[in-house]
């Protein structure tokens, strides 16, 4: 009975407080967002009605100023495509729907899409080998290392000329025997989960490996593949897949900040995936709502 008494004396304590805040201050950062997200938006969506009114300042400041603002490293067409990449493989109908039409508005082509979304589904794959074959990490790491100073090295050889794209197009009907030769032309070695992929699939496996992700002739340049690689891994998550794309963004010009900003909008994505799913929002009236920001932002950029 003291027990009880001495937790409803807590409760009344705490309630007390809570009442003694004056509701002008306790709510002014909550109503000085939505009517940021009416200015930003046009309106306020329905959506933003499954946050409880002590997460929208965060949440709307965060996505603002990462996910739609210009002061950042990469660049909005690329923070759409990432979006995309990674809310196709959660998989989110709801993110996906609004950051493939995103896209389009930034001037993202449709391969431009289809490449970010198969740079999803081809660390998607690999994270899947790699942890199921439940590979020695120290060992994973020490041949990626290999591989990036393999491949540095014929780019230092190359002196800037880009190989013709047919060297990149490897038979997907090769033997395995073919196969493990062109990729240790290509890696400097072959790497332990490719010799563990079963012989059946191995020529199919590195053929759309090395003609999408190494191919410097797709529409995304290796920089913008391997920083959405990095997205993905980084929420799946797998520390395989997490350290091969770091090595290769940075191989590829990457920068730190440009990395943590990747990472940040895959979290973001993950994070407005499960508001959106948890309260199961309403389909159609998610995309109602994301056609309407999407003209709106759109007559603003016009102006």
């Amino acid at each position: 009975m003291e027990n009880t008494n001495a937790a409803t004396a807590q409760t009344k304590k705490s309630t007390q407080s809570q009442q003694d805040i004056p509701s002008s201050l306790k709510w002014t950062e909550v109503e000085n967002s939505i009517a940021d997200v009416k200015q930003t938006f046009g309106f306020v969506p329905s959506f933003f009605k499954n946050l409880t009114e002590q997460g929208i300042p965060g949440a709307w400041s965060e996505v603002k100023a990462m996910r739609f603002g210009t002061n950042t490293a990469l660049d909005v067409k690329l923070k759409s495509l990432i979006g995309l990449a990674v809310s196709t493989q959660i998989p989110c109908s709801r993110i996906a729907y609004f950051d493939e039409r995103s896209s389009s508005a930034e001037a993202a082509t449709r391969q431009e899409q289809l490449e970010a979304v198969l740079m999803a589904a081809i660390t998607r794959h690999w994270s899947t080998v790699l942890s199921g074959s439940l590979m020695d990490k120290t060992e994973f790491r020490n041949e990626a290392d290999q591989i990036m100073l393999y491949v540095k090295s014929m780019i230092e050889k190359s002196n800037g000329s880009v190989p013709n794209e047919s060297m990149f197009l490897a038979d997907p009907s090769a033997s395995s025997k073919e196969t493990y030769k062109d990729i240790e032309a290509t890696l400097g070695l072959v790497p332990k989960f490719f010799r563990q992929f079963p012989n059946a699939g191995l020529a199919g496996a590195w053929s759309e490996f090395k003609a999408v992700q190494l191919n410097p002739h797709t529409s995304l340049n290796g920089k913008q593949k391997e920083l959405i690689g990095l997205a993905v891994a980084a929420q799946i998550p797998c520390e395989y897949c997490i350290y091969f794309h770091r090595k290769a963004a940075a191989l590829n010009g990457a920068t730190e900040i440009e990395m943590q900003e990747a990472i940040s909008l895959a979290a973001l994505t993950r994070h407005w995936s499960t508001i959106f799913h948890g309260p199961q929002t309403d389909l159609q009236t998610f995309q109602k709502d994301a056609d309407q920001i999407l003209a709106f932002t759109s007559r603003q950029a016009a102006h």
